[in-house]
């Protein structure tokens, strides 16, 4: 393939959002995957795995005065515990030169068709240039993540042994 090769300006200008877009679903999918490896299926219903903890809990019994203990365990639903990968991209700049080598009207558009056009130098290169720019950030989970967390977290359970 030829590295001149001649292609809608238009498609030069889109390709690389298209690739930023498709990057956020990316990044999207794996925030998913991760919170469903969190989960599992029980009775037909997607629920949080749990970290049981088992702990020894002291008390003073209120009607003796005597030191007790009881053996308790809590339950962490694992999704609350670590954090949930979700990425977003802020911003995205993308620079390049373009040179427009044919132009092909059609109905009520101009088509223009260019290459990418090196940046100004003594020697000849047809391979063009384009300087990229992303600034990516761990971005506030989505309201429904956040809800279903507090929900989680409100819902921590203590049982005494039995």
């Amino acid at each position: 393939m030829s590295s001149n090769l001649a292609v809608l300006l238009q498609q030069i200008i889109s390709s690389p959002l298209r690739a930023v877009i498709d990057a956020q679903e990316e990044s999207a999918k794996a925030t998913l995957d991760f919170i469903a490896s969190t989960m599992e299926k029980k009775a037909g219903k997607l629920v949080p795995k749990a970290v049981n903890v088992g702990y020894t809990q002291a008390y003073i019994d209120p009607d003796t005065g005597e030191l007790k203990t009881e053996d308790l365990t809590l339950s962490v639903p694992l999704v609350t515990m670590v954090p949930i990968p979700y990425i977003s991209v802020d911003e995205v700049e993308i620079e390049f030169d373009a040179k427009i080598v044919a132009v092909r009207p059609e109905k009520k558009v101009v088509q223009l068709y260019a290459i990418y056009a090196p940046r100004s130098s003594s020697r000849v290169d047809l391979s063009g240039e384009m300087h990229v720019k992303i600034r990516a950030r761990r971005a506030d989970v989505p309201e429904g993540v956040a809800r279903m967390l507090t929900a989680l977290a409100n819902s921590l359970g203590v049982k005494g042994e039995e």
